[in-house]
């Protein structure tokens, strides 16, 4: 079996600044819950002696960054799974037995990302959620697409319903020994009591959701696919008039839904649902507008020279998705743990935090791949899909996928 990288003319520069881009996004996301027990806070996860700064920042992540960017990366995890079917398939390899060993090994990478360093993980659910699009290949792209509208139309809909549902019916236990405890153990525990809590108290109620999280994801990756097979990232310019229909329909319902976060959270705006309930509803629902939005902004941005020489500096982040998602965690958690921050910083610090680490991987990623075919996670990854050692050193021309 012949495995080489992909080179420079089979790459798809696009989807790796979109890519880039998503990663900024998803540590912006993640970094609270590496500063706090966002788990068991109530009031949408801030402590209730936050600064009016950090009410300010965690208002504009609700509104710009929560939820917008898990959903991009379940787009491009629709449309890698493509690529990689396709091109296995057009090299006549085993291509389905490669993605299900592929899908293996990223959930092992999942849990033990879940079990050993932070309960956030969503690599194991991707995994999981990717063995349903192995259903999927051969199937017609009216048969894709309607799935798609219709898990997605039916996951908003039960947030709808959740509006309906008055904030005396749903009684919300109290969590302060348990926001303590988180306290005790990721401050001063040894490692073994960090675990123990994670597997007694974090892992449980991540699992308990792991259904409804595939089904709110699985919609994404169906989008992505339909988006690759037909070829909208490959020919993007046979596009550009659907591309610019989606945007001006992302930019008008973000317009309205995105308002509608502070309009809600201020009560200028009233639901039977409780504040939070309501808020997280329409976090959600902008995140589905503002994804698109994102998305076929990149792909515009992209068709100009000045957007190619800004967005080019996310491309090696891109590039290396998977080495600089998990070392994300594994800094700030190294971070957090020595300079015992947890619980303790605003939300400010987490946001600096945040670019410092970002402006590092574009640094890192872009050196690294200068001297290396693959990120040092994305080789193993290769490695153990097809059962051979692949070269990790650069050669002239070879670039990783």
């Amino acid at each position: 079996m012949k495995v080489a990288p992909v080179s420079e003319g089979e790459r798809i520069r696009q989807l790796d600044g979109i890519r880039g881009f998503a990663l900024l996004g998803i540590l912006l996301v993640n970094m609270p819950s590496f500063l706090y027990p966002i788990m068991f806070l109530p009031d949408a996860g801030m402590v209730n002696t936050h600064s009016e700064m950090d009410g300010w920042i965690r208002l504009l992540f609700n509104m710009f960054v929560q939820t917008k960017f898990y959903t991009i990366f379940s787009f491009l995890f629709g449309v890698g799974f493509f690529l990689f079917m396709h091109r296995a398939e057009s090299k006549q390899l085993p291509y389905q037995s490669l993605f299900t060993r592929r899908l293996v090994v990223l959930l092992i990478f999942g849990m033990t990302h879940l079990v050993f360093l932070w309960y956030g993980d969503i690599l194991h659910t991707y995994a999981l959620a990717g063995f349903l699009l192995l259903l999927f290949y051969h199937r017609q792209e009216k048969t894709i697409k309607r799935w798609a509208w219709t898990l997605l139309i039916g996951m908003q809909a039960l947030s709808a319903l959740m509006l309906t549902v008055p904030e005396d019916l749903v009684s919300m236990p109290d969590q302060s020994p348990l926001i303590q405890k988180a306290i005790d153990a990721y401050t001063n525990g040894s490692i073994i009591e960090r675990l123990q809590f994670r597997v007694g108290y974090e892992i449980p109620v991540v699992l308990s959701f792991e259904f409804y999280v595939i089904l709110s994801v699985f919609p994404f990756f169906l989008f992505g696919f339909l988006a690759a097979k037909r070829g909208v990232f490959e020919r993007t310019e046979a596009f550009i008039p659907a591309i610019r229909r989606v945007w001006w329909l992302a930019l008008g319902l973000s317009v309205v839904l995105v308002p509608m976060i502070p309009l809600v959270q201020f009560g200028i705006v009233k639901f039977p649902a409780s504040i939070s309930i309501a808020v997280q509803t329409f976090v959600t629902w902008s995140g589905i507008s503002l994804c698109a939005f994102y998305i076929t902004s990149l792909l515009l941005l992209y068709r100009k020279e000045s957007g190619k020489r800004m967005l080019k500096h996310l491309e090696p982040v891109g590039r290396m998705a998977l080495s600089n998602y998990l070392s994300q965690t594994i800094i700030t958690v190294l971070v957090v743990r020595v300079g015992q921050l947890y619980g303790t910083p605003e939300l400010a610090l987490g946001l600096v935090f945040s670019l410092v680490i970002f402006t590092a991987q574009i640094f890192v990623s872009r050196w690294w791949l200068a001297n290396y075919q693959f990120g040092p996670a994305e080789w193993l990854w290769r490695c153990l899909t097809y059962g051979k050692l692949v070269p990790m050193r650069r050669k002239g021309g070879s670039h990783a996928i």
